[in-house]
């Protein structure tokens, strides 16, 4: 997942070249990295001959690549993106893979058996990442081995294999380099299909939530906030049980005992526990029925313990125990830690967080 956001960066180095290239259809340029994949894979297959071939592969693999890239930047630059193209650009993608590992299995580099299983482990995780589409979520690109992942590993056991076959070095215990990555694909393969599966199963219970939800409960999510990363989470809580999301500083005086259930969401401060607004909410007498706890936290390792402190800081002034409490990473300004979170898979998290509180409740 982390090299697969790279790209991004990579986006903006070529969008200058993109700009001039609008003319292109960019499905052209999609069409070609096939092309460039199934010239790679006679690469692989003849590269015991000639050991050269793999260096070439690399560089075409890396053309590849930048060619993919461009093609998406094109199609954003020409405001052309349709659902056309999500086939255009999936489908390609899906057959220069395969020419690869043809490549690789086919050739004396690797054993026929640990190709297939590679190849199979490479199936899974793209089928996984596009079967929510099927169900109207969101394409899922969780890894490790997500497709920029497989290219770079593949680019990466590529020149100990061109070492290997020069006679520079051997084999790695009687297996080729390109045998250990076909098992890494296929250890690396499954644990991308379970973190895959696992968030499209969040998405499912989302999606059947918002079908099936009926709320007949007073609720109200009352929040402070530093950086806008506990409003974040805070109104997807709110959105989930649909009722209102209120800063505390806001927060007109009333009787919180009307509420089925409160959300208290607030950021973890270390020393200072919680911003002033909230410890000051705190200070008042509430007769509070059912509360819960949302934080957010941007500091590793600390967090784990500033989350307990807070939470028995709200239990000791409430005089009760949360229904539940959830702690979300968030961007820390100062350590800068945890860049772009809360993320879609954080805030999905704090929106499920509210819909399990809610059913604790029943």
């Amino acid at each position: 997942m982390a090299l697969y956001l790279l790209k991004y960066p990579y986006r903006k180095i070529l969008l200058p070249l993109a700009k001039k290239m609008v003319w292109l259809n960019p499905d052209w340029l999609g069409y070609l990295a096939t092309l460039i994949a199934f010239i790679t894979m006679f690469c692989y297959i003849y590269a015991p001959d000639k050991p050269v071939l793999l260096l070439i592969s690399i560089i075409l693999t890396l053309f590849r690549m930048t060619l993919n890239t461009i093609d998406g930047v094109i199609a954003i630059e020409r405001g052309n993106l349709r659902l056309k193209g999500e086939i255009v650009n999936a489908l390609p993608d899906r057959y220069s893979d395969i020419f690869i590992l043809i490549g690789i299995a086919l050739s004396p580099m690797c054993t026929p058996l640990l190709g297939m299983l590679g190849m199979a482990s490479m199936f899974l995780v793209s089928y996984t990442g596009m079967l929510s589409k099927a169900i109207g979520a969101k394409w899922q690109h969780h890894g490790p081995l997500g497709k920029v992942e497989r290219l770079i590993l593949i680019m990466l056991f590529t020149i100990p294999e061109y070492l290997r076959l020069t006679g520079k070095i051997g084999d790695f215990y009687t297996l080729t380099y390109f045998e250990w990555l076909m098992i890494l694909f296929i250890i690396l393969g499954q644990v991308t299909v379970f973190n895959r599966l696992k968030a499209q199963l969040k998405e499912c219970k989302k999606l059947d939530w918002i079908k099936y939800r009926n709320i007949d409960k007073k609720i109200i999510v009352i929040y402070d906030t530093l950086t806008g990363n506990t409003e974040k989470a805070a109104n997807e809580a709110a959105e989930a049980l649909e009722c209102k999301a209120v800063n505390v500083k806001n927060l007109e005086e009333q009787d919180l005992s009307a509420y089925d259930l409160v959300i208290l969401a607030a950021p973890h401060l270390g020393r200072k526990i919680m911003p002033e607004n909230m410890l000051k909410f705190l200070e008042s007498n509430h007769n509070i029925k059912n509360y819960a706890l949302l934080f957010t936290s941007g500091m590793p390792v600390v967090r784990i313990f500033s989350n307990k402190r807070c939470t028995d800081y709200f239990v000791n002034k409430l005089n009760q125990k949360p229904v539940l409490t959830i702690n979300i990473k968030g961007y820390h300004s100062i350590a800068k830690t945890y860049k772009n979170r809360p993320n879609e898979d954080d805030l999905l998290d704090a929106y499920l967080f509210a819909t399990t509180t809610y059913e604790r409740l029943k």
